[in-house]
C-alpha cells in the first residue's frame, strides 16, 4: 500500500516524540521531587465500654482473619529485689484459668487453628473468622481468670533462671543488659537487671498481685481487626468486656506516702529523669577470650514520641546509622576502615524517657579505634550539614517503609491505638509523609543539637580487657576506664562477710525504722532543716578540723582544714558538685558523685527512693561483741555501701564502702559510729573512728541544728 503524505507525516511524528522527550530530559540532575502523596488509612471506630475500657474496631475484609488485642497502659514500675517478676508474668498469663489447665489451653488454641501470645501489659490472639468467638472466648478468659498456678510459676522461673545464667556467655546480652543499666541508671525500671538472686526473691503471689492490680478495665484497651463490621465488634467487645470489673487489688499508702498493694509491696513508677554523665565516661566489661569487643555510645534522651521534633529525630538517626546502607556509621566504619561487618545506631522515642544507641562489633585490635569513630560520627551530625542526597535518601528509605506498613490491617489499629496512648494529634498519621517531605537540612541538624549527646554519653565495651582495653582511657573524660560486672554493678574490692538469717518478719524495712526511732523518732527527725556538725581530729599528727553542713532537702557541703591550711572542700548544691583541694578543684562526676550524694539527706534511711537508692536486708553478723543487722545498699550508678544496726538499740554502728580514689582505684573505707548524744531532739553520734584511705578519730565538738546556714555555702561555681 502506497503511503500517503498524511500517513507519512503521522509515522514521523511518532517516531520523533520519543526522540524529543529525551532530549529534553537532563539525567545528569535527579527529578524534582512531586508532592508528598495523600495517606488514606483505613476508617476505624472508637467507643468507650461501660467499664471505661476502650475498644477500637477495624474493618478489613482482604482475608477472613480477625486479631484481638488487649493492652494494658501501664507506666513502668521499679521490681526492686524481685526484679523479673513482671516478665514472668507475661509468661504465666496463658498457663491455667479458672476453666482451663495450660495443657487444656494449649490444646483449645491448637485446636482452633489460633494464635495466642501474652506479655507482662496484656494479650494478642489471631484466627480465622469462623473461630474468632471460640478464641474470644480465651482471650477473655486470660485476662478475666489467670490463675498462675504454683507448679508452672516454678516451671516458668526454672527457665528464666537458665535464661539469665546463659546470659554471661553472650556478648551482645550483656551489652544490651548492662547498656540498659549505665543509660538510665538502676533507679530507673528501663535500667534494672534481672539477676539470678533477684529472680530467687520472686514468689507466685507477687505476680499474681501484678496481674490483679494493674489488669484493670479503665486502663485498658480492645483492639479488633480484620473481617468484622463495626456492629460485630461493638457487640463482641460489650459482650465480653462490657461488664468486665477487674480483680480486687487495692493500693493503699504506707507511712512513706508510697502506694502499697497487699503481697507485691511498694508501687514506685521510678520516673526520674535519668541524668546525663558530665562527661564522656568509659566503662568495660572484662570477658577474657573474647575475639571482638561489642562497643555501644549511650544516653538518655528526652524524646516523647508526641514531640514536635520527633520526625526530624527520625530523620538524623537513618542518616546517622538507622538502616540504609550509607548511612555514615556503616559507610565510615565498614566501608572506610574495614572495622565490621555493620554499625548501626537508634534514637528511641518513649513517652517516659527515650534513650540513643550506637554501635558494633569489632576485632579486639582497633576497639579503641572504632570507639573514637562512633563518637566522631556522632559529634559529625551536630557539626556537618547533611548533605542534600543524604536528605533525600533518608526520607526515600523511611517514606518507603511507611508505605509498606499500610498493607497490613494491624497497622491502622496499632495508629489508633499509638494516638491515644501517646496523645498524638488525631491526624498524626494521616499527615506524615506531608511532614516527612517538609524536613530540611536544617531541621536535621536542629535535632542533632537538642537529642545527640557525644560529650555526655557512655562508652560501653564488652571483651577481652588484655586484648582490647588500650586506648580507651584517652577516650574518657578523666582518663579512667570503670570496671562493670554482666549485671551492671560496678567491679569493687568485695566487702562481703559471713551472715545469719534475721529473725522471721524481720525486714529491711523493720530495720531501718528502728534506726529511726532510736535517735528520736521520725517526727524529731523531719523538723531537722538545717545541720552542722564540727570535729576535731589528726592528720599525720597534725590538728585538724572537720565541719559538714547539711540543708534541706538534699545540700551538702564540707570543708577539712589543718591549722588555717584549707586542704579539702566539697560543695553540693543537689545538682553539681566540686571539689576544691590542694591539687586544684574540679567537678565531681560518676561514681564520685555518686558518694557525695550519699551524705547530701542527713538521715539518708529516709531518702533511699530519692536517691535512685535501693536497700536490702543481708542478714544479721557479730560486731565489736554485738549482734547488728546488715544492710546492703545499692545507688543508681552500681556503687553499693554496707550499714550496719545494732539488734537491741537500733543505731548505726558502721559504715563499710569502696570509695574511689584519684588516679582510679578503691581504698575500702569502715566508719565506725559511738557516743550517741541528743541534739535538738535527736542522737548523733559525738565519735566517728574511720580507717582505710586514711586512719583518723573524729570527735564532734559543736552538733547545730536549725540554727541556720548560709546558701553561699553550698554555691557551686
Amino acid at each position: 500500500m502506497k503511503s500517503t503524505p498524511l500517513h507519512t507525516l503521522a509515522l514521523a511524528a511518532t517516531l520523533l516524540i520519543p526522540a524529543l522527550m529525551t532530549a529534553q530530559v537532563d539525567r545528569t540532575k535527579a527529578p524534582k521531587p512531586g508532592p508528598a502523596p495523600e495517606v488514606h488509612l483505613g476508617e476505624h471506630k472508637s467507643f468507650l465500654l461501660p467499664n471505661g475500657m476502650r475498644a477500637i474496631i477495624v474493618e478489613n475484609h482482604k482475608l477472613p482473619i480477625v486479631s484481638a488485642q488487649v493492652r494494658f497502659d501501664i507506666p513502668p514500675v521499679m521490681e526492686g529485689n524481685i526484679a523479673g517478676y513482671q516478665e514472668l508474668v507475661g509468661e504465666l498469663l496463658t498457663s491455667g484459668t479458672a476453666r482451663h489447665t495450660k495443657e487444656q489451653f494449649d490444646e483449645q488454641v491448637d485446636g482452633l487453628g489460633a494464635q495466642l501470645s501474652a506479655s507482662k501489659d496484656g494479650v494478642y490472639a489471631m484466627s480465622l473468622k469462623k473461630n474468632f468467638p471460640q478464641v474470644m472466648d480465651l482471650v477473655y478468659e486470660v485476662v478475666a481468670s489467670a490463675t498462675f498456678p504454683p507448679a508452672e510459676f516454678e516451671k516458668a522461673r526454672t527457665r528464666m533462671l537458665s535464661e539469665v545464667q546463659s546470659r554471661a556467655s553472650d556478648p551482645d546480652q550483656i551489652a544490651d543488659v548492662v547498656g540498659q543499666s549505665l543509660t538510665f541508671t538502676k533507679g530507673h525500671p528501663y535500667g534494672e537487671v534481672v539477676t539470678e538472686a533477684t529472680l530467687k526473691n520472686v514468689t507466685r503471689k507477687e505476680v499474681e498481685q501484678y496481674y490483679r492490680h494493674f489488669f484493670q478495665p479503665k486502663q485498658g484497651y480492645l483492639v479488633l481487626v480484620g473481617d468484622i463490621t463495626p456492629q460485630e465488634g461493638e457487640a463482641m467487645a460489650n459482650h465480653y468486656f462490657g461488664l468486665w470489673q477487674g480483680a480486687d487489688a487495692p493500693a493503699v499508702a504506707n507511712a512513706q506516702g508510697q502506694l502499697e498493694v497487699k503481697d507485691l509491696g511498694p508501687i514506685e513508677p521510678g520516673m526520674a529523669t535519668p541524668p546525663l554523665p558530665g562527661n564522656v565516661r568509659v566503662a568495660f566489661v572484662d570477658r577474657p577470650g573474647s575475639a571482638q569487643s561489642v562497643i555501644k555510645v549511650l544516653f538518655p534522651v528526652q524524646l516523647k514520641p508526641n514531640d514536635p521534633m520527633a520526625l526530624q529525630a527520625q530523620v538524623l538517626n537513618t542518616i546517622l546509622g538507622g538502616g540504609v546502607f550509607n548511612a555514615r556509621l556503616m559507610q565510615n566504619l565498614r566501608e572506610d576502615k574495614g572495622y565490621t561487618y555493620g554499625a548501626y545506631s537508634s534514637l528511641n522515642a518513649d513517652r517516659w524517657c527515650g534513650s540513643f544507641s550506637a554501635g558494633c562489633s569489632v576485632r579486639n585490635a582497633v576497639t579503641d579505634s572504632a570507639a573514637a569513630e562512633l563518637l566522631k560520627e556522632i559529634r559529625g551530625m551536630r557539626t556537618s550539614p547533611v548533605s542534600a542526597e543524604e536528605l533525600a535518601l533518608a526520607k526515600s528509605y523511611m517514606a518507603g517503609s511507611f508505605a509498606r506498613s499500610l498493607e497490613d490491617p494491624r497497622t491502622v489499629a496499632r495508629f489508633a491505638l499509638n494516638t491515644f496512648l501517646n496523645n498524638l494529634p488525631e491526624d498524626y498519621y494521616e499527615t506524615y509523609l506531608k511532614r516527612l517531605d517538609a524536613v530540611s537540612a536544617a531541621d536535621v541538624q536542629q535535632a542533632a543539637m537538642r537529642f545527640l549527646h557525644p560529650d555526655s554519653c557512655t562508652v560501653l565495651v564488652v571483651g577481652d580487657k588484655a586484648g582490647a582495653e588500650k586506648g580507651l582511657e584517652a577516650l574518657s573524660g578523666n582518663h579512667r576506664v570503670l570496671a562493670y560486672d554482666a549485671n551492671g554493678d560496678i567491679v569493687r574490692p568485695d566487702p562481703s562477710e559471713g551472715a545469719t538469717p534475721a529473725p522471721a518478719g524481720t525486714t529491711v524495712q523493720t530495720v531501718l525504722d528502728a534506726y529511726i526511732k532510736a535517735i528520736g523518732g521520725k517526727a524529731a527527725v523531719d523538723k531537722v532543716m538545717d545541720l552542722k556538725k564540727e570535729y576535731t581530729t589528726s592528720v599525720q599528727g597534725m590538728a585538724a578540723t572537720l565541719t559538714e553542713y547539711n540543708k534541706a532537702p538534699d545540700k551538702y557541703a564540707m570543708e577539712m582544714k589543718v591549722g588555717n591550711m584549707l586542704v579539702q572542700q566539697i560543695t553540693y548544691n543537689g545538682n553539681r558538685a566540686k571539689l576544691k583541694g590542694m591539687m586544684g578543684e574540679k567537678d565531681l562526676e560518676d561514681m564520685e558523685l555518686d558518694e557525695v550524694k550519699r551524705n547530701a539527706f542527713a538521715f539518708p534511711e529516709l531518702h533511699y527512693p530519692e536517691m535512685g537508692q535501693t536497700a536490702q536486708l543481708v542478714g544479721m553478723v557479730d560486731l565489736n561483741g554485738a549482734k547488728a543487722f546488715r544492710v546492703n545498699v545499692k545507688s543508681v550508678q552500681g556503687g553499693q555501701y554496707d550499714d550496719y544496726y545494732d539488734v537491741k538499740t537500733g543505731l548505726k554502728l558502721r559504715r563499710k564502702e569502696s570509695q574511689s580514689q584519684d588516679g582510679g582505684g578503691y581504698v575500702q573505707v569502715i566508719t565506725e559510729y559511738s557516743d550517741y548524744q541528743p541534739e535538738g531532739g535527736v542522737l548523733f553520734p559525738r565519735t566517728l573512728h574511720q580507717s582505710g584511705g586514711m586512719d583518723m578519730t573524729l570527735k564532734a565538738t559543736a552538733i547545730s541544728v536549725n540554727k541556720g546556714i548560709s546558701p553561699a555555702v553550698f554555691t557551686v561555681e
